[in-house]
């Protein structure tokens, strides 16, 4: 059986590191790291980028590398650079309208919080630490069936 790392991600070529999903309220936590941010427009800046209000029902600033050339509205999904209190903008992707009727800003705001919280979410362990004897695995053995 050949191993993960043998395919190649046609989906997502790029993505070979966890990015943060954060709100306004836990972003200058992340500053000068890549985050990802949901926020709705709320205005638009030909000098600045535009601002959106985030899960958490604060305004952030989304700054552009460019001028926009074209009208913003609605939900976006944002990546980019933590920068204080702003976020420094990558990419944008716009949220469907049908989408946006049954998002769970609750939900999505305890999920940030979450993700800010632990260091590195998806990191159960190096099995290089196992023989060193400093797996923060040690002790747990697996499941019998």
């Amino acid at each position: 059986m050949a191993d993960h790392d043998d395919f190649e991600d046609n989906q997502y070529p790029d993505n070979d590191e966890f990015v943060p999903y954060v709100s306004a309220g836990n972003l200058a936590q992340k500053n000068g790291a890549k985050v990802t941010l949901w926020g709705k427009v709320t205005k638009v800046s030909a000098t600045e980028g535009f601002y959106v209000k985030t899960v958490d029902d604060q305004e952030v600033l989304i700054k552009l590398k460019r001028p926009l050339d074209e009208p913003l509205e609605g939900w976006y999904e944002i990546h980019g650079v933590a920068q204080g209190k702003n976020v420094v903008c990558e990419e944008y992707v716009p949220f469907d309208d049908e989408l946006t009727k049954n998002i769970d800003l609750e939900g999505h705001k305890a999920l940030t919080r979450l993700l800010v919280a632990i260091d590195e979410p998806w990191n159960l362990g190096d099995d290089g630490a196992v023989e060193s004897g400093k797996s923060s695995m040690a002790g747990v053995t697996p499941m019998d069936y």
